[in-house]
């Protein structure tokens, strides 16, 4: 008798902790001192889900792909798909159902978000295909997975997204991507499932992690500079933050997985949790509380 599939298993498939990356569709709007604009805000908070939505399907998307590897790699023979909780054609399905729930979600928000999401999904078939194992290629795959989440945020919003953001959600997201590629190296060296570290030198990622690194700090900089809101005050903040990364990465941690970093480092959370109250304050602290600061 064939077992039943259980919710508990297609929410791990899904990978919800890695949703915490689709936060990046609201900077656009939380910039630009919207947040406060309830129409432009349940728009937002929909293309969000959307992106989740669609975000799932590429993981679901990709570990079928990357089946056969993944059940000789040390943890990722414990996902749903590689371990045989979820077989191949139920896998399918769910991916079906991802697919149409997130494109008809966006699709019903504006036409201009759909398109950049139905963008962000078909760079993932290309990764998943053929870029993942090019050298410098697949982190820049990853990097527009990000700066694509931000422009699909900028479409609810009147200015949309500005020259000093686009570039520092560019650095930022490459910074994250080499980090990435660091630690999977550090971890397995040019073993493992990921074809494309053969093609990797550890001095290249130390310098290139270090060159984004500073590349977002100094384009981030120069956008909280053109902000009329005191947002240069939140740059030691931030550069608390890229440094604190800096050395989880450096030792090594969770092979640098961004979102499993955060999640799993309490210093780091906190200056993250920090740095959005300190933003929030000086974005809206005028529209809050008026005469009183």
């Amino acid at each position: 008798m064939k077992k039943s599939l259980s919710f508990k298993v297609i929410l791990q498939q899904m990978r919800l902790k890695s949703w915490l990356k689709n936060i990046f569709v609201f900077l656009a709007l939380v910039f630009s001192q919207e947040l406060f604009e309830w129409n432009r805000f349940l728009q937002t908070v929909l293309l969000a889900f959307s992106f989740c939505l669609v975000s799932s399907a590429v993981y679901v998307m990709n570990d079928i792909s990357d089946v056969e590897k993944d059940r000789k790699h040390a943890v990722k023979k414990n996902r749903p798909i590689a371990s045989g909780q979820i077989s191949i054609r139920d896998a399918r399905i769910l991916l079906i159902c991802l697919i149409i729930a997130g494109f008809g979600l966006a699709l019903s928000v504006k036409i201009s978000s759909f398109a950049l999401i139905l963008v962000y999904f078909f760079i993932n078939i290309l990764y998943s295909k053929f870029l993942k194992t090019k050298v410098v290629f697949d982190c820049f795959c990853i990097a527009a997975g990000f700066i694509l989440r931000v422009l699909v945020g900028g479409t609810i919003i009147k200015t949309g997204v500005s020259e000093w953001m686009f570039l520092t959600v560019i650095s930022l997201s490459l910074f994250m991507a080499f980090g990435k590629r660091r630690g999977e190296m550090c971890s397995y060296g040019m073993r493992g499932t990921r074809d494309v570290l053969e093609n990797y030198e550890m001095d290249f990622l130390n310098g290139i992690t270090f060159m984004c690194a500073g590349l977002t700090m100094a384009f981030y900089s120069l956008w909280s500079i053109s902000q009329k809101s005191n947002m240069v005050y939140t740059v030691p903040i931030a550069l608390f933050i890229v440094i604190r990364y800096l050395l989880l990465v450096f030792a090594g941690h969770s092979e640098a997985d961004p979102t499993t970093l955060i999640l799993s480092d309490k210093t780091l959370l906190v200056s993250c949790g920090f740095y959005m109250i300190v933003m929030l304050f000086f974005l809206y602290g005028p529209q809050l509380f008026g005469n009183l600061i």
